[in-house]
Parts: structure tokens; sequence; C-alpha cells
């Protein structure tokens, strides 16, 4: 009788109970290792591996909850290689240009299809006179950029590394201005691929590059534009077939049922949609139960955002409309004729009038029809998002639609589904994205420039949005001391039991705002996955002036809470205030801030667009974790943070938030904490210096097992282990049949992981003989019996387990330890 050892390390799902968009967690996956996430996708290649697009042209893999620090592939301007140097250069500035999206062939991992090995990028290059398509029109404007829709393939020996030099362009374009790329890329399950391609930049579809515009003012009032415009590849939702030849040049294939293939002229035969302004956020409905309807998030132009429902031949209205409003910029232009499809969905943006809709963003990011399995209360909803509510600062919104009744096309706006600690948050939305299990993920970034850093790191960030965790369940704080301070100089003022106060006054006067929480509840050597501060804003002054950015920053030095109250603002400092010359104001014997207006950290803990708009906030980032956790170890040094507007002292800006005395105590300021995972917490105490996700080799001491399977057995990656942790005995086979006698190890604290010990006759099928769950005794199954736990040492357990296997020595067993670790 033969058996073969093998170990297995998967993760699995964790189940929240059924209901209309059900309350969700953004558990941090990787965060501070790349700059501006375009695209999150899987590869369907059975890998669990997703991959992500950073903006300047690199993608990067995720696997198992960790960043490989190699890029699948570089094609920035900053590639070593400087014959890999594809992607414009981007810098610390905002820009829509560069490494757009990514999108496997459906046959990638089918050697026998022809999308073997095939993936395919969306990007941006330096225009290149002579050898770039030419300007659309003829005419002599100089081209911003050219967009690129490019097959690359993966390397035939290592499925972590794609070859830079496999690049087949299949279409290319001339980009008029630098915005309003688009950029989105999807494949029906037949292997069509539709490319989401902008209007092409400026505004109103009506500058130079756009049919009928102009680049003097005034423009002319009944331009086309290229939305409009059949002849041109910008303001489309394009279909080609990449493995096709019939289309122009060779390089794809145009498929027969495209809409205006018939249509002769220099009718563009790839345009499966026109009427688009810049689509960013295009997804099919797939999976189980999937419709496969295509979903498409239109960015607006200055007062609506808006979804749609893409179908063959459709036209969505631009430039002819924005949403189901007719804007102004169009007013003398020509109905174009047919019918024009409104969107399922939409919204306006913060300060606009003459409208009913709901003000919520300025710039729609698309989303995904939930199919997964883990959050059963999601299913059959769509999730996108909205970049922020403010123009320059991180304020960004995750959305939700549901359908009114399975295929009625009439969909209901959730404006901010509930978020653990609070939606909108504080960081911008830049895309969602879906692993091959249908499970959703959140690309996030909090400065607006593409290569701008914050507190030194790259501040892009992944989130994965899974049920609220239940054992152990987040912990909620409550602020045990808040107050405010003031700038005018002609008294003392304080706010000791009032609301709380940020930005400035009409005048310029300064208000801040400190609030501190209590650990000494929480146990030693606690540890958290993340950690979100929660305020609400009561009111705000109105105007563009009120948006600007307010930061939370740590104080460093002791300060008051005194009896002083007022609901309008600062009013004269009694005994125990804090004030912006004294930390602890006194008549006798007052303690003095060093610097005036407080003592704080240079370094930003979060930021936040605090809008006019009343609502909950939510400040989150890793070194929002980072204070929590400088607090837990050294108590001395918590004074709390400080909420501070980043461009005073201009006017106008001040926000008024509730305090920890506020009547309705749900809107008090709390500081909502998620438990770290064991293993989480067993990264962290092996390696404190490394980043959330950072990658830790598979194998770092060389011993054979694996750096997760080393947490499963109670063994350290750093130190080199003769043994695995599972050890298969078999007595001398008598009367056809044997005993399997098997010792494996299992870590009693761990209460993340499933052992399964599993026998099978062929590697297809398995049976489990023995179970340990989330840290409870082992127990036999299937004819198997433990026969005993003992302690190895501290939490580490070896389970004895027997089993009879029937066949005698002429047939063959596996047997296996499969282990499995919820998120």
């Amino acid at each position: 009788m033969k058996l073969i050892y093998a170990a297995l390390f998967a993760l699995s799902a964790v189940f929240s109970a059924r209901g209309a968009f059900p309350l969700l967690h953004m558990k941090p996956v990787v965060l501070q290792q790349f700059h501006s996430p375009t695209c999150i996708v899987s590869a369907p290649d059975g890998s669990g591996r997703v991959f992500l697009c950073d903006q300047p042209g690199r993608i990067f893999i995720i696997e198992n909850g960790m960043m490989r620090p190699v890029p699948f592939l570089d094609i920035s301007n900053t590639a070593a290689n400087p014959a890999h140097q594809k992607v414009i250069p981007v810098n610390t500035g905002y820009s829509e240009r560069g490494l757009l999206s990514l999108a496997f062939h459906p046959g990638y991992a089918n050697p026998a299809s022809p999308g073997f090995r095939r993936f395919y990028l969306n990007y941006n290059k330096n225009y290149q006179a002579g050898i770039d398509p030419p300007q659309h029109d003829g005419g002599s404007w100089t081209v911003n950029c050219t967009t690129v829709i490019a097959e690359f393939q993966v390397s035939a020996g290592d499925r972590n590394v794609a070859d830079p030099l496999s690049e087949r362009r299949l279409l290319m374009y001339p980009q008029p201005q630098s915005n309003h790329n688009g950029g989105n890329l999807v494949f029906d399950a037949s292997g069509l691929l539709y490319i989401g391609s902008g209007d092409g930049g400026s505004a109103d579809d009506n500058n130079v590059g756009h049919s009928g515009g102009a680049g003097t003012n005034p423009r002319p009032t009944g331009a086309l534009g290229n939305g409009q415009d059949k002849t041109v590849y910008l303001g489309k939702i394009l279909r080609i077939d990449p493995l096709g030849t019939n289309g122009p040049g060779g390089q794809y294939g145009i498929p027969a049922s495209n809409p205006f293939v018939s249509s002769g002229g220099s009718v563009k035969q790839e345009i499966y949609a026109f009427g688009i302004r810049n689509p960013w956020g295009l997804s099919f409905d797939e999976g189980p139960g999937g419709t496969g309807r295509l979903f498409c998030a239109d960015v607006g132009q200055g007062r609506i955002e808006e979804v749609n429902l893409i179908v063959n031949g459709g036209n969505y209205g631009w430039r002819y409309m924005e949403g189901t409003e007719r804007p102004s910029f169009s007013s003398t232009m020509t109905h174009p004729g047919g019918t024009l499809i409104d969107p399922i969905a939409q919204y306006g943006h913060p300060g606009i009038s003459g409208t009913t809709l709901p003000l919520l963003g300025l710039s729609i990011t698309g989303g995904y029809v939930y199919r997964g399995s883990a959050i059963p209360a999601l299913q059959g909803k769509y999730v996108f998002g909205d970049y922020g509510a403010t123009a320059g600062s991180a304020s960004g919104r995750l959305m939700g639609l549901e359908e009114t009744s399975p295929g009625s096309g009439v969909f209901t706006l959730n404006e901010a589904i509930p978020i653990l600690g609070g939606n909108p948050l504080s960081t911008r939305v830049m895309c969602l994205g879906r692993d091959a299990s249908g499970e959703l993920y959140i690309g996030t970034k909090s400065s607006g420039g593409v290569l701008a850093l914050e507190n030194g790191l790259p501040n892009g960030g992944l989130y994965k949005l899974v049920p609220v965790p239940v054992n152990p369940a987040p912990i909620v704080l409550t602020a045990v001391k808040d107050s405010s301070i003031f700038s005018e100089s002609t008294s003392e003022l304080g706010n000791g039991q009032g609301p709380l106060f940020t930005g400035a006054s009409a005048t310029g006067d300064v208000r801040r705002a400190m609030l501190q929480f209590d650990f000494t509840s929480l146990s030693a050597g606690s540890r958290f996955s993340s950690a979100v501060l929660q305020v609400h804003v009561n009111a705000s002054e109105t105007g563009a002036a009120s948006q600007r950015n307010t930061l939370l920053q740590r104080v460093l030095a002791e300060w008051g809470e005194g009896p002083s109250t007022s609901l309008t603002g600062g009013v004269s400092a009694q005994n125990g205030d804090a004030t912006w010359l004294n930390r602890i104001f006194s008549t006798s014997a007052p303690l003095p801030w060093s610097n005036e207006g407080g003592d704080y950290a240079s370094t930003i803990s979060a930021g936040f667009g605090l809008f006019a708009q009343s609502g909950f906030r939510a400040f989150f980032g890793p070194q929002v974790i980072s204070d929590v956790h400088t607090w837990l170890a050294t108590p001395a040094v918590n004074f709390g943070w400080i909420l501070n507007t980043s461009d005073v002292p201009s006017a106008s800006t001040t926000k008024t938030l509730a305090s920890r005395e506020d009547a309705d105590t749900a809107k008090r300021p709390q500081l909502v904490l998620v438990p770290a995972t064991p293993y989480e917490k067993w990264l962290a105490q092996l390696f404190p210096t490394h980043l959330t996700g950072q990658w830790v080799d598979p194998d770092l001491d060389g011993d054979g097992i694996a750096t997760q399977l080393e947490y499963a057995f109670g063994y350290s990656p750093l130190v080199y282990d003769a043994t695995n942790g599972v050890v298969p005995v078999f007595t001398v086979p008598s009367g056809g049949s044997s005993t399997l006698t098997t010792a494996f190890r299992r870590d009693s604290a761990a209460t993340d992981l499933t052992y399964r010990l599993e026998i099978s006759a062929d590697l297809t099928t398995w049976t489990p003989i023995a179970q340990s769950l989330s840290g409870a005794a082992a127990t036999g199954q299937n004819g198997g019996s433990v026969t005993g736990e003992s302690v190895v040492s501290g939490t580490i357990r070896q389970v004895n387990v027997t089993c009879t296997l029937s066949g005698g020595d002429g047939v063959k067993q596996f047997v296996r330890l499969a282990v499995d670790r919820a998120p």
C-alpha cells in the first residue's frame, strides 16, 4: 500500500446573515506598496491570484493576501529595460493617463484555446507622428497621447511573470486631450473584448479633436461631439475579437453581430454602443445567478453621474444629454435621432441646484454585481462608488443598486451602503474589482497626484469587502475627552462641553477639534487589522470654500476638557479648558502649548473632504492603525488626535461635529477597532516592520514547509524544521486491510484555521477522517478515530488518528492534511 502526503492551504469564506445591503467591512489587504490602482481582476486559471494595475505602468500579483514584490509586468516609463518602457510618464500631479486596464482571455489557462497565455491591456503612450494613427478628423490639432489596446503573453515557464516583449498592438487611436480616456477592458464568455473609450477629454465634448468643436471661445453650440460621431472611436463602447483578422490591418476581428458592420462609409464597425462620455467601470453580471448584462458607469460633466445597462447599438445620449438632463452647452444641438437610452441610476454633484437628485459625488467609479458566496445578503446587488465628493480632497463613497424585481431593469439607489465605521470614506475610490470567487475589492488612493506620497510612502490601497467579523467582534470605543480651540487673539476661548468645530470662520479665524480614546479596557497585546474613526458632521458652512480637506493628526501633549459650553463656537475659557494658547487653561498657572494652536505631529493620520452635507464620515488608513498600536504599546503618549483643516486660514470652512456630549449617542465620536486574526498577529510578531500585505517568502527557511503551514503547525518560518506537521505510519497489511496511524500538529490558538485530515484512492475524491474547527479539539469522521491529543508546547497539540483502510497493499491510498484559513 502506497501513501502520499500532501499539504494544501486555501482561503475559505465567512458567511453573514441575509438582509438588504448588509453591514460590510473594508478589510485591508495591501497598503502603501503601490501608487494608483486602476484595475483589479483575477486570472481564469484557478490559482486564486488577484492582479492589480498600478497607473504608472505596473501589474502586481496579490497571492494569499500578500503582494508579490516583483511585478507581473512592468511597462512603466521607469522600467529597468528601456525596451520595456511603454506607458506615458506620470508624475506627482493628477492625471487620467497611464496603465488603465487588464483583461485575461477566457482561454488563458486552456492549452487547447487560441487564447492560451494571452491577456490584454489598455494604456496610453506618447504620440509618435508618422507611426501612430493620425488625427481622426484629418485636422492639424496636437495629439496629446495615443490609446493602445495590446495583447501580451505570460512567460511559458513562470506564471508570475509576463513577457513585455510579447506585445502585439491590436488597436490604437489618438487622444486630443489628456483626460477622458475611459480605459476598461472586459471579455464576454465567447471571447469578445469590450473596450470603454472616453470622448477625448477637455469639457462638453466640444474642443479641437471633437466633431464640430473648436479650441476658441465661444465654442460652437451645436457641435455633434465625438460621443455621437460614429466615424470615431472616442465616446464609445467598442467590441472586437482579439484573435480575429478581419479588422483593419488584420490585427483583430470585427464580430458580425456588431450593430454597424453594414453601415458603410467611414463608420467604425468596432462600435458596440455610443453616446458615452467617460466610462470608468465596465462589467458583466456573471457568475452563479448572473444575468449577463453589461453595466457601465459613465463619468458626468458638471452635474450628473450615471450608471447604464449597455445593449448592442444603444445610444446613451452624450453630448446631447447628461443623465436625463439636457445640458445648457447642447441647447442648440440637433437631436441625434433614434431612441436615447436613459441611465438606470444617476446622482448629482454637491453644490448644484435645480435638481431633485441626491448630491453625492463628482466622478463615478463603476463596480460589479455581487455573485460571490461569502455575503449572501449582497447577492445580485450592484456595488459601485465615487472617486470623491469634493475636488482636491479625499472623500470617496460606496453605493449600491438593487433591482426592484429580477429582470425589471428598475433599480433603487442606496446612497451609502453600510460600511463598518462609516461611509463616505477618507480616501478616493479609484476602482472596484472581483476575484475568481466573485468576492469584491476596492482600490483606493489618499492623494490626487499619481506618484504623490503620503508620509513618504505610496498611498494606494487594496481592500476586500467582507462580512463584519463576529468572533471576535469589532470593538467600539466612544471618545472619553474632546474639545475645540479657537484662534481669536482678543481673548482665550474654549468649548469643552459643546459640539466640536474645525475649519475657519468667515473672518478667517481658525478652529481645531481634539478628541481622545481610552484603551485601558483592551487586553495586553491586542492587535487590530483596521481602525476607523467615525465622526458626525452636524453642519457646515456652504460654498466652495467649505469643501476643504480636514486632516487627522496625533496630538503630542496633554490637554484639558474644561466646563465651557457653547453651541455656536468659542466662549471665554474656564479653568481646565484647552485654548489656542494653553493646553490647560488656568487663571493662576496655565500650561501653554509649545506652539500656538496645539502641538501635533506633522504626520497625517488621515484626511477627509468634509463638504457641506451632514452625516457620518470615516477616517481610516494605515497611519490610523499605527497610531492605535503606538498608544496601546505606550499609553503615556496617548493624547488623541486633532482635526485640522489643511488650508486655513481660508474663510468659511467651519464644520460643526457632534461631540461626546451630544444628545444623540449614535452621533458621538467613535473608534471602531477590528481585531486582527490570529494569523495576522503571528505575522506582525515575526515581521513587525512589514506593511499590510507585504510579501513574505513562501519558504523563508528553505525547509520545504510553506510559511502559512508553518503557522498552522506552530513552527517558525525563520527556523529550519526537519519534519513537517504530518507523520503517516502503517501496520503490516493483514487480511486485505491495513491500519493507518497518523499524527498531525495543530495550534489550538489558531481559531482562523480548519484542519482536515483526508484520504483518497484516486487523488480526486477526498474523504475527511478527522477534523478540527476554529481551534476546537479534533474529532474523527467517516471511520477515522482520534485516539488522543498531546501537548507539544504552549497551544501546539499533536493529534493522533487511526483509520482502517480496505483493499490491501495492491491498491494505492493517499493522505493529505488540508488547512483552510478564514479571511
